[in-house]
């Protein structure tokens, strides 16, 4: 396995899960007792949170009315790309709203990336960054491969395996070809680690 990171101290990928919702929690301001480096750490994760809000916004837009950006989806897609059974045809949003479904799409979406990828934390900014976008996006968790050639570290062959994707394939006559540059940034900042 290639080493990607400074040497650090390994926590298990179940304690650095509990620990986060630990740290979510007081970001929600419930009582917790934490001690000066958890509330640093809590400030991090709300900086991170923060830096993914902007990227999706950035990435996904702002669309008042609910849409499907593929006839075949099976949900509707409103706001910053809220996807959901919640989401009904006619539907509309306020960017009030919007923001507030955001913020909960990438609290779950932070928590569930680090579900799928373990060493996630420690990869380098610009590849959380891409992977974290795709990963709102759906396409990620849809790639369960590219998932495990990331956790072992392969980083060349995930990053060609990412690509290996019908709807990247096939985004222009599925009328989707916002996808491409999104899902190439995953794979070209998965190639850098190869090098």
């Amino acid at each position: 396995r290639t080493d990607y990171t400074e040497p650090r101290q390994h926590q298990s990928a179940k304690y650095r899960h509990k620990d986060y919702h630990r740290e979510e929690e007081a970001m929600e301001g419930k009582k917790t007792n934490i001690d000066a480096a958890q509330q640093a750490r809590i400030r991090a994760v709300q900086m991170e949170m923060n830096d993914y809000k902007a990227l999706i916004r950035a990435d996904e837009g702002f669309k008042a009315k609910a849409y499907k950006p593929q006839a075949k989806e099976k949900h509707m897609t409103i706001g910053y790309g809220h996807y959901g059974a919640d989401v009904k045809k006619g539907s509309t949003i306020t960017r009030e709203r919007a923001e507030e479904l955001l913020d909960k799409d990438v609290r779950d979406r932070m928590v569930s990336i680090r579900g799928l990828m373990t060493e996630f934390d420690y990869l380098p900014l610009d590849l959380k960054r891409a992977i974290f976008s795709e990963h709102y996006r759906g396409s990620v968790q849809q790639s369960p491969k590219t998932i495990e050639l990331i956790n072992a570290g392969e980083w060349a062959d995930a990053s060609l395996e990412f690509l290996d994707n019908k709807q990247y394939k096939n985004a222009e006559a599925l009328k989707i070809p916002g996808i491409k540059p999104r899902m190439e940034r995953v794979s070209k900042e998965l190639m850098k680690l190869a090098q």
